[in-house]
C-alpha cells in the first residue's frame, strides 16, 4: 500500500471509492509488487482513513449538509461492519454512501434509514421509507436466462474494446419480446478521444427506463467502465436487478480480470 498517497481530485476520490468497494476487506495489494498486503486489517483502516480524509470532495459534490452527514455515517457503518466480519453489510453500506455522492451509482435507500437515525436521532428525510430486502450479494446462479445472455455479450464487447485500448464510458443493449438483442447506446467515433459525453449517458438511462416501463423489452444490460472498475447492470422482467462488478488491473492484452461479484438489487429500468 502507498501509505502517503491521498486523492487530490474528485476523479481520484471516485477511483479510491470504487477500488475500496471491490478490495475490502481482505484483497489489498502492494503497489510495489502487486502481492497481497500482509496486514489486511491495517490496510482496510488505512483505505477508510483516505476515504474519510477526502470526504470534503464528497461534501462539495453532494452540496447538502443533511445528506452529507448521512453519507459520513454510512461510511462509519461500513467500516464497523467489515471489522465485525459482516462483509456484505460493509459492502452495501459503502455502495449506498457512494450513491449519495454520485447519483449515477444511486441505490434504493436501505441502510440510510439507520444512518440518518444514528446521525440525527430521528428520521426526517427517510421517515416514510419502506426497507427493501435488497441489496444482497449473490452468485452467477441468480442470473435469469436473459441476463446470462446479455452478460456474455457485454463481457465480450468490453474485453474487445479494453484490450484494443479503445476508450469509452458506457454501452447498453436491450432484448425485445422475441428475444432479439440490439444496442441502444451510441458508439464513440474512432477519432473521438473525449469518450461518450455525460449528456449521452443521461439519455441512455432515460431511454432504458422508457423502454422498460413501456413493456417493449424483457431484458437489458447497462455496461459502464470507470477507474479500473467495470459494472454490468442486468435486468430481466420478473427478476431482481443484478449488478455484476469486476475490478481490473493493467491495460490492453496484459489486463488481469478480477473475480466477478454479483449484487442483487431492486429493478430500476424494467418495473411493473
Amino acid at each position: 500500500m502507498d501509505t502517503g498517497w491521498q486523492p487530490e481530485t474528485l476523479g481520484q476520490y471516485n477511483d479510491l471509492w470504487a477500488s475500496l468497494i471491490l478490495t475490502a476487506p481482505d484483497h489489498f495489494y502492494s503497489v510495489a509488487d502487486m502481492s497481497l498486503v500482509a496486514d489486511q486489517r491495517a490496510a482496510l483502516l488505512e483505505e477508510f482513513g483516505r476515504l474519510t480524509a477526502g470526504f470534503h470532495f464528497a461534501r462539495k459534490q453532494i452540496n447538502d449538509d443533511h445528506i452529507s452527514r448521512i453519507a459520513e455515517e454510512l461510511i462509519a457503518m461500513s467500516l464497523e461492519s467489515y471489522l465485525a466480519g459482516d462483509n456484505k453489510t460493509g459492502a452495501h453500506t459503502l455502495q449506498e454512501a457512494r450513491g449519495l455522492v454520485w447519483p449515477s451509482h444511486k441505490l434504493r435507500v436501505k441502510y440510510g434509514v439507520e444512518a440518518e437515525r444514528r446521525a440525527f436521532g430521528e428520521n426526517t428525510l427517510y421517515a416514510d421509507v419502506i426497507i427493501s430486502p435488497y441489496p444482497y450479494e449473490g452468485t452467477a446462479a441468480d442470473l435469469g436466462s436473459d441476463q446470462t445472455v446479455l452478460l456474455e455479450l457485454a463481457e465480450s464487447w468490453f474485453k474487445s474494446y479494453h484490450e484494443r485500448a479503445k476508450d469509452f464510458r458506457y454501452f447498453s443493449w436491450v432484448m425485445d419480446a422475441e428475444g432479439v438483442v440490439r444496442r441502444t447506446s451510441a458508439e464513440p467515433k474512432e477519432d473521438d478521444h473525449s469518450t461518450l459525453k455525460p449528456l449521452q449517458k443521461s439519455w441512455g438511462y432515460k431511454r432504458l427506463k422508457e423502454l422498460g416501463q413501456s413493456g417493449d423489452i424483457r431484458a437489458c444490460v447497462l455496461m459502464q467502465y470507470m477507474g479500473g472498475l467495470v459494472t454490468f447492470d442486468l435486468e430481466e422482467r420478473g427478476k431482481p436487478r443484478v449488478s455484476a462488478r469486476q475490478l481490473l488491473q493493467g491495460f490492453g492484452r496484459e489486463t488481469n480480470y478480477g473475480t466477478m461479484r454479483f449484487h442483487l438489487e431492486e429493478p430500476e429500468f424494467i418495473t411493473g
